[in-house]
């Protein structure tokens, strides 16, 4: 049975700092959704959803340029919220975004015109939307810095680095076109490099999936 929304408002970290009259109000009008993997949550074309929190699954939020390259900026999971999905009432979001879901994914939300209330009346629901505002932003810079900064082999293995510390597996199940969007590059960039690891005993290349062969090595090259 499903868990009712009177029990999963609770995991809102600013729950406790809300009025009876604001809690109660959000209780009655907050409501979950489920979003297939690939599937769009929010963008600038679609109707402003308001903040999520993510119940279980993942989503990605990036940027996509006129001749359709799209940019991961960063990537957000269960039991963290996404303020990006709130554009229309964060005034200091001025760029535009694509939420789109990394995996079945399912979400708390907060419509907008409640945000807004909020944010107007509560000095902590607003300090905690601006907090993740940041830390997102501090996210997207550091994208940002990367794809500038860094070689693009150091840059990949840092990826499987960091997926492998998330997930504690070894075996990473992307396509190379899925990597490649991850990492923002093109896809043959990746499997030519991939195949470079894979000379090099770093990784194993299987069809839908990579599997991590020399953690150590990847982390000699950053």
């Amino acid at each position: 049975m499903s868990e009712p929304i009177s029990q999963i408002v609770k995991k809102i970290p600013f729950w406790t700092n809300l009025s009876p009259e604001e809690q109660a109000i959000v209780s009655q009008r907050a409501l979950t959704k489920h979003f297939n993997k690939e599937q769009i949550v929010s963008s600038n074309t679609a109707a402003c959803l308001g903040i999520v929190l993510i119940l279980n699954g993942g989503i990605r939020v990036s940027l996509i340029s006129d001749e359709g390259r799209e940019i991961t900026l960063y990537r957000a999971h269960a039991n963290e919220f996404c303020v990006s999905t709130a554009s229309c009432v964060i005034q200091q979001l001025s760029f535009e975004t694509i939420v789109t879901a990394e995996e079945d994914t399912r979400v708390l939300v907060i419509p907008s015109s409640i945000c807004e209330r909020l944010m107007n009346s509560n000095i902590h629901v607003r300090a905690f939307i601006f907090e993740r505002e940041t830390e997102r932003y501090s996210q997207t810079i550091w994208a940002i810095q990367q794809m500038l900064f860094k070689r693009f082999d150091q840059r990949l293995a840092s990826y499987f680095i960091n997926t492998y510390r998330n997930s504690g597996k070894t075996e990473i199940k992307k396509t190379q076109e899925e990597i490649a969007r991850d990492v923002n590059s093109a896809r043959e960039v990746v499997a030519r490099m991939l195949r470079e690891f894979a000379s090099k005993g770093f990784v194993e290349i299987k069809r839908g999936k990579i599997i991590l062969r020399n953690i150590d090595g990847l982390k000699k090259m950053l």
